[in-house]
């Protein structure tokens, strides 16, 4: 689905707009009930397909800045670039990078106020672009194509000025040359110059790929349908705990815990457990037992017989 053309005249007010207008949306959420242009907060999840995507990447928030002008153009930028495209130039922004988007417009835009005292686009020359350029190259550590990222953002405030509330840049920047050009980085072409594969290490990656449909794909399945079973069991106990007193919740945990552990033993089975640290953290141990730290979490959430439970459990001595 592509984004809106920009359009003559923008309706006001619109603080009560879906901040995504168009955008396609996960299959259980209503346009309706998505953040809105006035919110102080964007969650952009509903709009997210790839099921990797981090949270923090889609989220954007408004209230921690304290110049009014600022988050105001930063919420015009943004809803421009989500819903809008400039045929040939520029197509409607992913949600998926809606974050770093903000942090270069934020960028930038901090760096005008802070060279002029005001945040006005209009004010904007070409020799305020280059002194920008000049304070992103002064930091050795980033690269050419990072700065030619980062300029990205001063040419959509000159396509997009009209759906900025005061205006936007109103000259083209550089003289319409691409940040690419700007920076001195010639642009690849589109055509792969990878070295190709060897065809004995291909032809290895190639059978172990079919081994995961011919032999491997039953447990899989297997191993997901089990995985999916827990979660919706795991989903359910929690929403009936939900209903008990804080009392009572630990006291059915503890029985379970011990209906667990009970299973185990009797299945001559032990409990997995750390041996050490997987992330190098290092965990002080109980100063009362001087048992590692799982079994300190464990007698805090049962209580001492499930913690004798889980040793004797896991066949540790008590």
């Amino acid at each position: 689905m592509t984004g809106m053309p920009i359009p003559a005249a923008w309706p006001e007010p619109f603080d009560d707009r879906p901040v995504l207008v168009s955008a396609p949306l996960r299959l259980g959420y209503d346009r309706a009930q998505l953040s809105r242009y006035g919110d102080a907060v964007w969650d952009l999840s509903p709009a997210v397909f790839r099921e990797n995507a981090r949270r923090c990447h889609v989220i954007v928030r408004f209230d921690g800045i304290a110049e009014p002008a600022l988050a105001t153009t930063l919420k015009a930028y943004l809803y421009a670039r989500l819903n809008f495209t400039v045929p040939g130039l520029r197509a409607r922004l992913a949600p998926t990078v809606v974050r770093a988007s903000f942090n270069k417009a934020r960028r930038f835009l901090t760096f005008v106020i802070a060279e002029t005292g005001a945040l006005n686009l209009k004010l904007v020359d070409q020799p305020l672009l280059e002194a920008y350029l000049a304070h992103l190259r002064s930091d050795p550590g980033r690269t050419a194509i990072q700065i030619a990222a980062l300029l990205d953002v001063i040419i959509d405030l000159h396509l997009q000025a009209d759906l900025l509330p005061n205006g936007g840049i109103c000259f083209a920047p550089w003289r319409g040359r691409t940040t690419w050009a700007v920076v001195g980085v010639p642009r690849q072409g589109l055509e792969n110059v990878t070295p190709r594969i060897p065809e004995p290490v291909i032809a290895s990656l190639l059978a172990w790929s079919l081994k995961y449909v011919t032999v491997f794909a039953p447990d899989i399945l297997a191993g997901r349908a089990e995985l999916t079973e827990l979660q919706t069991r795991r989903a359910a106990m929690m929403a009936e705990d939900a209903k008990l007193t804080r009392q009572e919740r630990l006291f059915r945990q503890r029985a379970r815990l011990e209906a667990y552990l009970d299973r185990r033993r009797r299945e001559g089975r032990g409990m997995p457990v750390w041996s050490k640290p997987q992330n190098g953290v290092p965990r002080y141990r109980d100063p009362e037992t001087d048992h590692p730290p799982l079994w300190w979490l464990f007698r805090r959430w049962g209580g001492r017989p499930a913690a004798a439970l889980m040793c004797q459990g896991a066949g540790c001595e008590n």
